[in-house]
């Protein structure tokens, strides 16, 4: 049987996949707990990629999935569910929002459905906070608490968080091989050519949302279970759209191993400058942005990639 760059890639991500796993042995609670954030941020980085690097659709407001994730378990767990029938709502919840307005909002282009995003984001934190009741409204829910010991716990935390990464990153992959992939490629350089060569853009689009809220929205249901008590400004917080956008940017828009790389490299580096320099640090992140934008507009990876390219004889 032939190896191919496919087999190739597949047991690369599963070598990664099982080394992960087996940090929570060598680090303390404060390393684990910066690796299961990364973890976390590189999830909704990828579902943001999908709708973005592929698409070309720019989601700001994305983070209305995260919550609405978070608050689909909290709210089952609350119910008398566990933990384990309770997670497949996190996915089932933000993908069936993402599919029902879809439809109209992503009609919507360039800068217009960028501002509806984020409207739409507003619009459900409002909601929450207002419902009352099973939502807990402005004072927020808590969850059932774990019998588990917490050093046990934060570590299965962990895991999960790998492992539904592990699994978005091989949806990125079949993404980037499936027709669908093609037909976000196509309609992210010219929809109106797209549609004339009979892709049905509507429709690649709205699957292509319902994606990236599967993505996001179980990275908010571990989240939620993780932190044991959440509320609208926090389940809701726009700064993970943003986060997860810069991240996203920093490892390559629309590159499958982008969204690990960009959320590694700014965790890291904010958890090193907020050690270092605990008064300055938001400003040196900040400079530190910047200065990647702007020395590698197209991010980490294509960046490698164009280094490890032979080089093409001179005619």
């Amino acid at each position: 049987m032939m190896i191919t760059r496919t087999h190739l890639a597949l047991l690369g991500l599963v070598a990664l996949t099982l080394a992960a796993m087996a940090l929570p042995f060598l680090l303390d609670g404060y390393w684990l707990r910066l690796a299961t954030t990364i973890a976390m941020f590189a999830i909704v980085t990828c579902g943001l990629n999908v709708i973005v690097g592929f698409a070309g659709y720019h989601a700001f407001g994305n983070t209305v999935f995260f919550g609405c994730g978070a608050y689909a378990l909290s709210i089952a767990m609350n119910a008398g569910w566990s933990f384990s029938a309770s997670l497949p709502l996190a996915l089932l919840a933000p993908m069936l929002l993402a599919g029902l307005l879809g439809w109209p909002l992503l009609r919507l282009k360039g800068h217009y459905f960028a501002i509806a995003t984020v409207a739409l984001n507003l619009a459900f934190a409002e909601l929450v906070t207002q419902a009352g009741g099973f939502t807990g409204g402005a004072n927020g829910i808590a969850l059932p608490l774990s019998d588990l010991a917490p050093q046990i716990a934060y570590r299965r935390i962990y895991w999960m968080m790998v492992a539904v990464l592990a699994v978005c990153i091989a949806v990125t992959w079949w993404l980037s091989r499936h027709w669908l992939g093609t037909a976000l490629r196509a309609l992210k350089d010219n929809e109106s050519g797209a549609e004339v060569m009979g892709i049905d853009t509507v429709s690649a689009k709205i699957l292509a949302w319902m994606i990236s809220a599967a993505m996001t929205g179980l990275a908010g249901g571990i989240w939620a279970y993780w932190i044991t008590f959440i509320e609208p400004s926090s389940a809701f917080d726009p700064l993970i759209g943003v986060k997860a956008y810069i991240m996203m940017l920093i490892g390559g828009m629309g590159t499958i191993a982008g969204p690990l790389i960009g959320a590694l490299l700014l965790e890291l580096f904010g958890a090193l400058i907020w050690a270092q320099f605990l008064d300055l640090h938001r400003l040196l992140l900040g400079c530190l942005i910047v200065a990647t934008a702007l020395a590698l507009p197209g991010g980490i990876v294509p960046l490698v990639r164009r280094a490890l390219r032979p080089a093409r004889p001179a005619r």
